[in-house]
């Protein structure tokens, strides 16, 4: 289970890395719902594989090397793009470790992403690929850059983002019609979508592995432990109106605080 406390602080909401350090065969390791997260990831690439899996010639030798090591978690060998899109659970991306180009997307396979699509982002810049997210370059850029600089092989780290959605299904591809939140949603119609996100930088081509891991945790279930429907309800409630937006729940968030607050 995520650390809910942790997760969601008793403060005020606002962009923050909250990075720590990392295990990666715990990341990359199947979980209990492994068989059919798998599933749905074979399904989703067969139909429209194009939409979910790109490498730029430039990266294949970095995508080559990442593959192997997340492979290695797993204690199994290294394996085309293709079959790592499918047999490994979290979606990963690779980008050129080079500062001077800002670290451009060279290659990935993210077949649960959120409202977002690879084919969009592949070939730019990470400050590029953070544009639409209001306020964490203006806030978080300089600090990002900063730790990419310092960030030496071998290190792992991870992070944890969170939005909320009314479909609870893992691929939010943007070509896909999902079930948006309104006023009427309840913490009975909602859930969390959690991104665990796992980072590192590969010894060989210098290039940062990107890990995401989707999981759905619907709210009431959520409101029932100690101190969460307060913590989320402040969350909520001091949420800068333009990153409300962007998550997609501004038209859900005032039933939702009312309903948190209740619980609490």
């Amino acid at each position: 289970m995520p650390d809910w406390l942790r997760l969601l602080p008793d403060s005020d909401h606002r962009l923050q890395m909250s990075l720590r350090p990392g295990d990666a065969r715990r990341f990359w390791a199947h979980s209990a719902d492994a068989a059919a997260v798998l599933a749905e990831r074979a399904r989703w690439m067969t139909e429209t594989p194009d939409r979910y899996l790109r490498v730029l010639p430039e990266g294949e030798e970095a995508v080559t090397e990442a593959i192997a090591f997340m492979r290695a978690q797993q204690d199994r060998a290294a394996c085309p793009p293709a079959q790592a899109a499918v047999e490994l659970e979290p979606d990963w991306i690779v980008l050129a470790g080079d500062a001077e180009r800002l670290y451009p997307v060279i290659g990935g396979a993210v077949i649960f992403p959120s409202r977002w699509a690879l084919a969009e982002k592949i070939g730019r810049p990470l400050h590029e690929v953070h544009a639409p997210v209001p306020g964490l370059q203006s806030s978080l850029g300089t600090q990002i850059s900063t730790f990419l600089q310092r960030l030496g092989p071998h290190a792992a780290w991870e992070r944890e983002n969170w939005g909320l959605s009314a479909d609870p299904s893992l691929n939010h591809h943007p070509a896909i019609t999902i079930r948006r939140l309104d006023a009427d949603a309840t913490l009975e119609t909602t859930w969390l979508r959690l991104e665990r996100q796992f980072l590192t930088r590969l010894p060989v081509t210098n290039a940062l592995l990107f890990g995401i891991r989707v999981t759905n945790h619907r709210l009431d279930h959520l409101a029932a432990l100690p101190a969460v429907a307060t913590r989320l309800a402040r969350a909520l409630t001091t949420m800068a109106d333009d990153v409300a937006r962007y998550k997609g729940l501004h038209e859900a968030r005032s039933s939702l605080i009312s309903a948190l607050e209740s619980v609490s």
